[in-house]
């Protein structure tokens, strides 16, 4: 007879030990763990051989190279630097990139140049540009500026000269070289470019007392402090009343003084018949001529060929510029030791002798009888009577 096994004994044998519990029994974490593990791990390798070992995406806007205009423009990396800092450089530079000669670009990117303190690059940008592309009056006004902001006068003086090559007859150009070469300390040149600058005037009557004290500076710059008193005579002559100020008198003076000038500055009185084309005789160093009567040129203007008669050697080195009927005309200075009219006479007046251009003043004309001569005068001219009283200097 069988029996059934009896489990409510103590003396049932144990259990056997399990290497893994059944799925019926807790559940177990390694397996799930160990997959996330392995994911990540992936990942992690896949990041790194994408950002650590793979090429660099090109960027969706690449930066512009700006080499050939720097190159073109003559800008220095330091300045190059500084304007690209900026958008409104960036801009700029960009514009000239695509077009090398854009106008309405170099003259805005001048002036950061200046502002950031480089303000030989400025003009170096500026005259480069003008060379490739031709020059403008705005942008040779850039670079001058610049140039004299850091005294830079042999430079300016180039600027000028380009500004002169564009416009012939405008007085500013000549003033600002006048004011390069008296920088320079060249007062010959100076006073040529100041003269100029004056004679290219329209009106002599309406220009500023300053315009005509530089020229007596220069001219006392150079020893000839009689020839300064005639530039100051010349400015009072068109208002006596007005214009004979104490200081001016003063200043009359003192040059007076400097030059020993009272006993040969002017002398004699005279009423000279005139015709009716303003013509007068006049004796320049011994030699007969006829001249214009002309207040409104601040010269005694002559042709070469009375220079030559009367001995009068120009100097070409510092020609002067001179507005006349049909445009302007070149002249060399030069000295006259003795001009007469009638019973009056001036020693050593300053001249302007027109330079290849015998018949600059009209046909038979030897030249115009201007103020370098008449304002060492107090003199009237109407009904074709001049009439001449030397003007007395205190």
């Amino acid at each position: 007879m069988s029996h059934p096994v009896d489990d409510s004994t103590d003396n049932r044998a144990p259990a056997p030990e399990r290497i893994a519990a059944f799925y019926d029994e807790s559940p177990s974490y390694f397996v799930p763990i160990a997959i996330i593990v392995s994911v990540v791990a992936a990942l992690a390798v896949g990041i790194y051989v994408n950002f650590y070992t793979a090429p660099a995406p090109p960027p969706s806007n690449p930066k512009p190279d700006f080499k050939l205009v720097y190159e073109q423009l003559g800008v220095s990396p330091d300045p190059a630097a500084e304007l690209e800092k900026t958008i409104t450089g960036t801009k700029l530079l960009d514009q000239l990139r695509r077009e090398p000669c854009d106008r309405e670009a170099i003259q805005p990117l001048a002036k950061m140049l200046v502002s950031f303190g480089y303000p030989r690059e400025a003009a170096t940008a500026a005259r480069k540009f003008g060379e490739r592309c031709g020059y403008s009056a705005k942008l040779l006004e850039e670079a001058y500026a610049a140039l004299t902001r850091i005294n830079d006068f042999t430079g300016a003086v180039a600027v000028a000269n380009e500004m002169i090559k564009l416009d012939q007859a405008r007085s500013r150009y000549r003033y600002l070289r006048g004011l390069a070469y008296e920088g320079m300390k060249n007062p010959r040149g100076a006073l040529s470019d100041y003269i100029s600058a004056l004679q290219l005037f329209t009106d002599l009557s309406n220009v500023a007392v300053s315009e005509f004290y530089r020229i007596s500076r220069m001219y006392a710059a150079i020893g000839r402090y009689c020839d300064a008193i005639t530039p100051l005579e010349m400015y009072i002559s068109y208002d006596v009343t007005k214009r004979q100020t104490a200081q001016l008198t003063k200043m009359i003076t003192e040059y007076a003084n400097d030059g020993s000038c009272r006993a040969h500055y002017a002398s004699g009185s005279d009423k000279v018949w005139i015709t009716k084309n303003n013509v007068v005789d006049v004796t320049i160093n011994g030699v007969k001529a006829r001249m214009l009567v002309d207040t409104g040129a601040s010269m005694v203007s002559i042709t070469p060929g009375l220079a030559a008669r009367a001995r009068i050697l120009p100097d070409e080195q510092n020609l002067m510029t001179f507005q006349v009927v049909g445009g302007t005309v070149q002249s060399a200075p030069g000295y006259a030791q003795l001009i007469q009219v009638g019973q009056t006479s001036a020693a050593s007046v300053p001249v302007a002798i027109s330079v290849g251009r015998e018949a600059a003043f009209g046909d038979q004309i030897d030249g115009l009888l201007g103020m370098t001569f008449l304002a060492r005068f107090n003199f009237t001219f109407s009904s074709g009577i001049l009439e001449l009283k030397p003007r007395t200097i205190n």
